[in-house]
């Protein structure tokens, strides 16, 4: 008599559950940052183009060289995001004067219309609130961590 298939499992034999910290923290934030993305995208901004608005936000404008260690992407990187964004509205560049190599970017009135709608948007409405018990003690991991990791950054040049 054949013997009968074995049903197979509907889930992967690797856990589905992150098992550290460091784990869960990084698939929460990929989570965030991908909502946040296609959100971004839904309003015609790419990531890097999102975080420059972001960057530019409440300054009277950056060098494009200030503007890329900011959002730590290369200036080769950056070029091509500024272009859209100028090309959009959003952004302005200018040679700064007294030197025409180097130019200054800054936000638009529109950009700052399109960076507010694109923050509503980007809002991840299903992230809980932790208890309040214990909101402070993450709030300072996550700080403790942030502040770790832009250490290490500090120590690369891009």
């Amino acid at each position: 008599m054949p013997e009968e298939p074995r049903p197979r499992p509907s889930r992967p034999a690797v856990p589905d559950r992150p098992s550290t910290l460091a784990d869960l923290l990084v698939r929460a934030g990929a989570g965030v940052s991908a909502h946040r993305r296609r959100r971004a995208a839904d309003l015609g901004l790419s990531g890097t183009g999102f975080a420059v608005l972001q960057v530019l936000d409440g300054t009277d404008g950056l060098v494009q060289r200030e503007l890329a260690a900011r959002v730590r992407v290369g200036p080769t990187t950056l070029t091509p995001v500024l272009d859209a964004l100028e090309h959009d509205g959003l952004a302005v560049r200018a040679t700064v004067r007294g030197d025409r190599r180097v130019r200054r970017v800054a936000i638009t009135d529109a950009g700052r219309g399109r960076l507010l709608a694109a923050r509503s948007a980007a809002r991840v409405p299903r992230v809980p609130d932790p208890p309040r018990a214990h909101a402070g003690v993450i709030r300072e991991y996550l700080l403790a961590v942030v502040a770790s990791l832009e250490q290490d950054h500090r120590g690369h040049t891009l």
